[in-house]
């Protein structure tokens, strides 16, 4: 994803930070770059602001999921190298174990089968072996992890959780957490309200219970499961399996021969080609019912829906939540 001027005034950024982007990156600049550059001169605050609006615009643009974890998995690399550079030890050296109760911690791993404890505030914890086991309780952690078979746990809030290996099993529990992913069959779940999630590796599983999430998945055969409020779901891979029984979901997928089932009512939809999809609404005797829709048959490719009390699926503009007629 390219981030313009243009970009950048229709989501409203502050005077000072569009200054120096213009500084920086007159003729505009990818995602990634952009992100760098932010972190490298100190603005952090405007590096989670862009992350939010680009979140935001998952509705627009799902396969921008790619961009989100591939920064991610830059910031996790980053953070694996600084944190395995403060000690040295063998590589390669089996069943690590490392706690940590204080705030601030740095806790780097290189080791196969390392566990990884940390519950004090602002942890920063890097792990790059194989089959590590990473738990943090405190508020603010940032943990990053790029060997295989993964697991980590966060139940403070405001976690920056970044994996890249395969086969990782990623659970959050505080609000606020943002989950990147890059490795095949990753297995996310939430239950923190407002999480933002992306997946950009193959046979995702993503599960999340709290209200306003956002989850992105690119890699194709995806399973993402909503039961929060206000979810808002992209998806760019074919084969998606897509499950949400929150109120007002807002759901997309862009890529081929997704399955969509919605329990929650007031949902929205955009769905692909060879689409098929199962949306509840409540008819005018106040009972739920489901109606069934089938791209290329009762509803068209690429474009947004919500079903009416009649049970017609009734085209919409982007965002329009209105109660359906």
């Amino acid at each position: 994803m390219k981030i313009t001027t243009d970009l950048l005034r229709e989501w409203s950024a502050c005077t000072d930070g569009y200054g120096w982007f213009i500084r920086r990156f007159p003729q505009g600049a990818d995602y990634g770059v952009v992100q760098q550059a932010l972190r490298d001169d100190n603005r952090f605050d405007d590096s989670n602001w862009l992350t939010e609006q680009t979140f935001g615009h998952l509705l627009v643009e799902p396969a921008i999921v790619s961009d989100i974890t591939a920064d991610a998995k830059a910031v996790s690399d980053k953070l694996i190298a600084d944190t395995t550079a403060l000690k040295v030890e063998a590589e390669n050296v089996a069943s690590t174990t490392e706690n940590d109760n204080g705030n601030s911690a740095q806790i780097g791993s290189s080791g196969y089968s390392a566990q990884i404890g940390s519950s004090g505030d602002y942890a920063r914890i890097g792990s790059s072996g194989n089959s590590a086991q990473i738990g943090s309780s405190g508020y603010s952690a940032q943990i990053g992890s790029s060997g295989d078979y993964a697991r980590i746990g966060s139940s403070g809030d405001s976690a920056r959780i970044g994996s890249s290996g395969y086969s990782a099993q990623i659970g959050s529990s505080g609000d606020y957490a943002r989950i990147g992913s890059s490795g095949y069959s990753a297995q996310i779940g939430s239950s923190g309200y407002s999480a933002q999630i992306g997946s950009s590796g193959y046979s995702a599983q993503i599960g999340s219970s709290g209200d306003y999430a956002r989850i992105g998945s690119s890699g194709d055969s995806a399973r993402i499961g909503s039961s929060g409020y206000s979810a808002q779901i992209g998806s760019s891979g074919d084969y998606a399996r897509i499950g949400s029984s929150g109120y007002s979901a807002q759901i997309v997928v862009t890529g081929e021969n997704a399955v969509i089932a919605v329990a929650g009512l007031d949902a929205q939809f955009k769905a692909g080609a060879n689409a098929s999809v199962s949306i509840a609404y409540r008819d005018a005797h106040d009972r739920v019912r489901f109606a069934v829709g089938y791209v290329g048959e009762n509803i068209k490719a690429d474009t947004w829906y919500r079903v009416t009390k009649a049970g017609v699926f009734e085209e919409v503009e982007t965002g329009e939540l209105a109660e359906a007629a």
